[in-house]
């Protein structure tokens, strides 16, 4: 009975080195398609944005909306989810109970319609919260 013991205790110790280290409070400015490990196994990307905000200095029926994807890499496969000034906070579940927050102070102000130029991209902060 010893002898089976011991191959157990083994090998619950070698699957608990293999668990995801637990996620650290800390911020993080991305820019898109730029990603970073919150743990090993576990890693955020700034996929991308949609701006349909309206233009400075115009009048528009709808103001539009500012909203930014991203996407967790983690062992239970790719999360999706969104951030915006209306909607600055998420707690993905592949985060076990962190807080994902993004930093609406840092988003600049639409641009003005002739300032608009393709390959415009909006830089974010993001602030994880570990339980």
């Amino acid at each position: 009975m010893k002898l089976l013991r011991r191959p157990a205790v083994l090998l619950m110790t070698l699957l608990a080195g293999c668990a995801a280290a637990p996620l650290q409070d800390a911020v993080y400015p991305l820019r898109p398609e730029q990603s970073v490990a919150l743990a090993r196994g576990l890693v955020l990307t700034y996929d991308s944005f949609s701006d349909s905000r309206c233009p400075a200095n115009t009048r528009c029926v709808w103001a539009g909306r500012l909203i930014f994807r991203f996407l967790i890499d983690g062992p239970d496969g790719v999360e999706e989810f969104t951030l915006g000034p209306d909607q600055p906070t998420a707690a993905p579940a592949s985060l076990h109970g962190a807080r994902v927050v993004l930093d609406t102070s840092a988003i600049p102000p639409a641009r003005a319609a002739s300032l608009l130029r393709p390959g415009d991209i909006i830089p974010v902060t993001l602030k994880i919260t570990a339980k």
